[in-house]
């Protein structure tokens, strides 16, 4: 597999480096051997050594989901829930899922404009009755909207957020919004013209978040439960931070090094629930991603087809629709999100024309190295 790496000094030595390239090296090169080559995915990764590629990286635990011509082909979990124990990971083990979250909480705002509750190209506060975006002269020459919080077109300010170990205290929605303890972040405002450029905020996602909250009467997990989970039958999802240790089978938090963090429970919480609080299965994720792909083609009636295209249509000057990333590659279109949580790292990719995705969950700090390389060996698939 390894091949030109060093001058033949003698077939032992180029075995021996080549080995320890593979196993110890700051990556791995992918698979030559197309996917279609093998009998199945798990001869796939065995072949590309995942279970030394998570050990470098300090992955204990992995989970899969295969999308293929709209149906979900294959959910398989490697590793296990916490180093130090035995419990495995499955496709029923619910993992953090960092931003992913995001493209959850774009489908209720959507869901809620086709139900005529709000309207994403009217002023977002008009949808608020506990708090409003502050305004400026930057909001009153263009109000922000839904559509542009959306696509992170909107000028808030505030990129992520720090997750809450379990003895720290969650702040509100509001004293998120106001950057007010116990919260994290500094205060969500606009401090860039509405609309004249990209800049990715997860503040405004926590602004979507409080719409929905103000819109149902009640906390957005709820809230979700009812507007999405039930209605796409998402069994093992939950925006509730932090999550209830009865749900079990919960993928435990792991730094860089592959270390148990966030103990004694061993997970943290995201009370920014919208923009990063979800907790999911492939299984069930899957289940959304068809239902957008499903819907692109006008082909169920949880969301109209006009409002699926829309969604997957970059608002300008943004590469994002209302929700996902899009991206014209391999002559189709794809829609994708990633996910970045203290110690989770999480990312899909779905195609909408020969719907077709793949989807991985990790529970470590350095997941992303590992699905960097794991991705080209399902390039086939998109």
């Amino acid at each position: 597999m390894k091949k030109n790496l060093l001058p033949v000094f003698g077939i032992s030595l180029f075995l021996a480096v080549g080995i320890l390239i593979i196993s110890f090296g700051p990556s791995a090169k992918p698979l030559d051997t197309p996917l279609s080559h093998f009998n199945t995915y798990e001869e796939a990764l065995q072949q590309f050594g995942l279970k030394s590629r998570m050990a470098h990286y300090g992955v204990a635990g992995i989970s899969f989901g295969v999308i293929k011509d709209g149906k979900l082909d294959w959910a398989k979990g490697y590793g296990v829930l916490q180093q130090g124990t035995e419990q495995p990971v499955t496709p029923e083990t619910l993992f953090s899922v960092g931003s992913i979250s995001k493209v959850g909480t774009a489908v209720m705002i959507l869901k809620l404009h086709e139900m005529g509750v709000l309207d994403i190209d009217q002023n977002v506060n008009n949808y608020l009755s506990s708090w409003s975006v502050p305004e400026n002269s930057y909001t009153r020459e263009h109000p922000v909207t839904l559509r542009a919080i959306l696509s992170h077109t909107a000028g808030l300010t505030v990129h992520g957020f720090a997750d809450f170990s379990p003895e720290e205290p969650l702040p509100t929605t509001i004293q998120i919004l106001n950057g007010e303890a116990p919260a994290k972040n500094d205060p969500v405002r606009v401090n860039i013209p509405v609309g004249s450029r990209f800049r990715y905020s997860g503040g405004g996602t926590t602004v979507s978040q409080l719409v929905i909250e103000d819109a149902a009467r009640r906390p957005f997990h709820k809230a979700a439960d009812s507007i999405l989970f039930q209605a796409l039958d998402m069994r093992r999802s939950s925006y509730q931070n932090p999550l209830p240790e009865v749900v079990g089978n919960i993928a435990k938090a792991h730094n860089r090094n592959g270390n148990p963090v966030a103990l004694p429970r061993g997970y943290q919480s995201m009370p920014e629930a919208a923009a990063s609080g979800l907790w999911t299965t492939p299984t069930d994720l899957s289940k959304l991603i068809i239902t957008l792909m499903k819907g692109y083609e006008g082909e169920n009636d949880y969301l109209s087809q006009a409002i699926v295209k829309d969604m997957m249509t970059p608002v300008h000057p943004s590469d994002y629709g209302l929700g996902p990333k899009i991206k014209e590659a391999q002559n189709t279109l794809q829609f994708m999100h990633g996910g970045s949580n203290d110690s989770y790292r999480a990312r899909f990719i779905g195609t909408l024309d020969t719907q077709n995705g793949i989807i991985i969950f990790t529970n470590g700090t350095a997941g992303n190295q590992l699905i960097n390389e794991l991705l080209p060996l399902f390039d086939e698939l998109l």
